[in-house]
């Protein structure tokens, strides 16, 4: 017999043409433990993951950062990588000023909206751009070489 929240969420589902439930469970690392407000809880989960990947890929890539890694980082992307990293980030900054107005606001029609369009960005743009970049950085770790010669000071 299926629970509560499943009924509920499947309800918004159809109306919404959301993802099924256990795969916003698997490609957001979740699980609904309580009757709570389904949706609140997803959205949670899900913004936590999108929120920390501009926290630690994104900003410090494209603003820098006092990490050592992070100098070595901002070299390795192009000035067009750069700039499509910029579009993501900014796609990410509305969804996270339509997460912070459901947080004050819940509605679970527009929390269904939210989830919706942070799925489709997130298997339409941002996996595809954060797996390209983990690759890259990945095999530039890979080869890299200090030079020799005088070093800049950062600090």
């Amino acid at each position: 017999m299926k629970s509560h929240t499943s009924l509920q969420y499947q309800k918004l589902q159809a109306r919404h043409n959301l993802p099924k439930l256990k795969d916003l469970q698997e490609k957001f690392k979740f699980d609904i433990e309580s009757d709570a407000s389904i949706f609140d809880v997803i959205r949670n989960e899900m913004s936590d993951r999108v929120f920390s990947m501009t926290e630690r890929v994104i900003e410090p890539i494209l603003m820098g950062s006092e990490s050592f890694s992070s100098l070595f980082e901002q070299d390795m992307v192009t000035q067009k990588e750069r700039e499509r990293l910029f579009q993501i980030y900014k796609k990410i900054q509305v969804l996270k000023w339509e997460n912070t107005m459901l947080m004050i606001r819940p509605d679970d029609q527009k929390i269904a909206k939210w989830i919706k369009k942070t799925w489709d960005l997130w298997n339409n743009e941002i996996e595809k751009e954060f797996v390209e970049l983990c690759e890259k950085f990945s095999g530039h770790w890979d080869t890299l070489t200090i030079k020799e010669g005088k070093s800049d000071y950062h600090g």
